[in-house]
């Protein structure tokens, strides 16, 4: 029998993210190899879907937009499955128990993948009623104008930027969409993973704790995002520096040097980004003897990522 929603205070948002800040003592081969093996896995399924794209005569705007939007989906299917996998290794190697970075494809083993792959659905869902919104806020002229310098940005033209009629319910739309598929999927993750629930009960728990604690995933959104932002400045900044250190020597070295601080960069920030969704999962719903509680950080604990 799941246990109740708990209400926390503002302030763990903070403290989810700074436990996920310090992931990796324990194991970090195995948690930071998993977070950059699912890069790897995204990469080849996104080059494998755009191969046709690569190959033969340059192909028409249709076709372009049909291939990306079917690398699209299939990515949407598979992260969560991924996400999960990563959560598995966290768990893991949180807990004191042995993990490798092979251990992202757990849910397949476990046969979690099924469920764990359905919440890309939702998240499609929720993006067609977001649309649909979006549709009726913008006016009948936004989409067919928008769509247009898409082309335009392709093909190398300047076209005119358009205007929705309702800007500020466009903003509320997307950020509505933004916050609930964010948090209802990522939430979901282990539910589905750890707590055993099907997807419509994953699904609903999600929902009714991202409003319950609209504060604290709030909190911890704003803290993530800010400081994704100021460390993506930085990274792009010091792969700047050294794409032109090493272009003294060869190009092909500098363009390898700002790849590898790239990849560094979206390895911390899966690993931080599941992490605090892991901590987030066990404070509110504590469904899981191991991971029943979050404690407060101690005053001594330092930032290590």
């Amino acid at each position: 029998m799941s246990l109740p929603i708990r209400k926390v205070p503002l302030t763990h948002g903070a403290q989810w993210l700074m436990r996920a800040i310090n992931l990796g003592r324990r194991n970090p081969r195995a948690i930071f190899g998993a977070a950059l093996l699912l890069i790897a896995v995204l990469y080849l399924l996104m080059v494998v879907f755009t191969l046709p794209l690569q190959f033969g005569e340059a192909p028409d705007f249709e076709t372009a937009v049909t291939t990306v939007a079917l690398a699209a989906l299939a990515a949407v299917l598979i992260l969560p499955v991924l996400l999960g996998g990563l959560m598995h290794v966290i768990r893991e190697a949180e807990n004191g128990r042995p993990t490798r970075a092979r251990d992202l494809f757990a849910p397949l083993r476990l046969h979690k993948a099924l469920p764990l792959a359905l919440l890309g659905l939702i998240q499609i869902a929720l993006a067609l009623i977001c649309g649909s919104l979006l549709v009726w806020a913008t006016g009948a002229d936004y989409w067919p104008q928008y769509q247009e310098m898409v082309r335009g940005a392709i093909t190398g033209r300047i076209t005119t930027v358009p205007t929705a009629e309702q800007p500020a319910l466009v903003a509320l739309a997307q950020l509505l969409f933004y916050y609930f598929s964010t948090a209802v999927v990522l939430v979901s993750v282990p539910q589905i993973m750890f707590s055993g629930l099907g997807l419509s009960d994953a699904v609903k728990r999600s929902f009714g704790a991202s409003l319950w604690n609209l504060g604290a995933y709030l909190f911890a959104t704003m803290l993530f995002m800010l400081g994704a932002m100021i460390a993506g400045l930085m990274v792009s900044i010091a792969a700047l520096v050294v794409a032109m250190l090493g272009a003294a020597v060869t190009p092909m070295l500098g363009h390898l040097l700002a790849w590898l601080l790239f990849a560094a960069y979206g390895t911390v920030f899966l690993v931080v980004m599941c992490g605090t969704c892991y901590y987030a999962w066990s404070d509110v719903f504590a469904e899981d003897g191991d991971a029943a509680a979050t404690p407060a950080p101690a005053q001594h604990d330092r930032f290590e990522a």
